[in-house]
């Protein structure tokens, strides 16, 4: 009798469930091979975009298991059991972990931003926070830059999207600027002529540019001046660092004087 009892029921469950199975698992099957159609397209999608090696996988992945989780909670949905537990406690759980991370997230969402819209690439020189380096590497969550010391900069990605960056892209021209001041007696013919001379020594010279002299201030005893050289972005700091050299050395066969120490720290 008791088996008889066990048969019957295994005969109603299989009864009101079974054709619910059934199509739970034709439904995880076929929403299994959408999902791996759609994430191929995507993936594909993203290649004919030119997007990032290192973030297309994560960005593919991504859209996989949240698709994957949203057939889930159908499939859960269609044998009968109740999401919105489910739903309420994923929710809570996600408030949660961001709240702890929102700062880790926040450099997350940059780093996704830099990698879609490249403001700068590996290789570039590039100013943030009055710190100047090539770029090494761009990580989700950071941007790893070598300044001309070799020193390796880790910046978060949320300082690099948060304010002004001064990017100097590898094959770009651009300016390196310097400024100094100058006897007031300095003859401007002498000063130009020791810098057309100086820059003519500089190995990393743009031909064709030619260098710039301009006063920004004077007084009774002194004059500020500008002097700019054109040169390539990835050589812009090295070019900084030989300006100082080559001018020196061209202002003292010129008999150009610097000013007081006293007013240099006014630059």
């Amino acid at each position: 009798m008791e088996t008889k009892t066990y048969i019957d029921r295994i005969v109603d469950f299989a009864w009101v469930y079974g054709p619910k199975l059934a199509s739970a698992i034709l439904l995880l099957l076929i929403g299994f091979w959408i999902i791996r159609r759609v994430t191929n397209l995507f993936n594909a999608f993203m290649k004919s975009r030119h997007v990032d090696d290192s973030l297309r996988p994560f960005l593919v992945s991504f859209i996989d298991i949240l698709l994957k989780i949203g057939l889930l909670l159908v499939v859960a949905g269609q044998v009968g059991l109740e999401t919105t537990s489910f739903i309420a406690v994923f929710s809570a759980l996600a408030f949660s972990v961001g709240l702890a991370l929102q700062g880790s997230l926040g450099n997350f969402a940059s780093g996704i931003l830099i990698l879609l819209l490249r403001p700068y690439r590996v290789g570039d020189w590039v100013r943030v926070d009055e710190r100047l380096g090539r770029v090494d590497e761009i990580n989700i969550f950071n941007t790893i830059m070598v300044n001309e010391h070799g020193i390796r900069l880790i910046v978060p990605n949320g300082k690099m999207t948060e304010g002004i960056i001064e990017n100097m892209v590898q094959n770009s021209v651009v300016s390196a600027e310097i400024k100094m001041i100058v006897d007031a007696g300095t003859s401007m013919t002498a000063l130009r002529e020791a810098t057309v001379a100086a820059e003519a020594r500089n190995p990393w010279r743009v031909e064709g540019k030619e260098p710039e002299v301009v006063i920004t201030d004077i007084s009774r005893d002194d004059m500020k001046v500008e002097i700019a050289w054109v040169t390539s972005g990835e050589h812009y700091s090295a070019t900084l660092d030989y300006m100082f050299e080559a001018l020196r050395e061209e202002f003292e066969k010129h008999n150009i004087r610097m000013a007081h120490i006293l007013r240099r720290e006014e630059l």
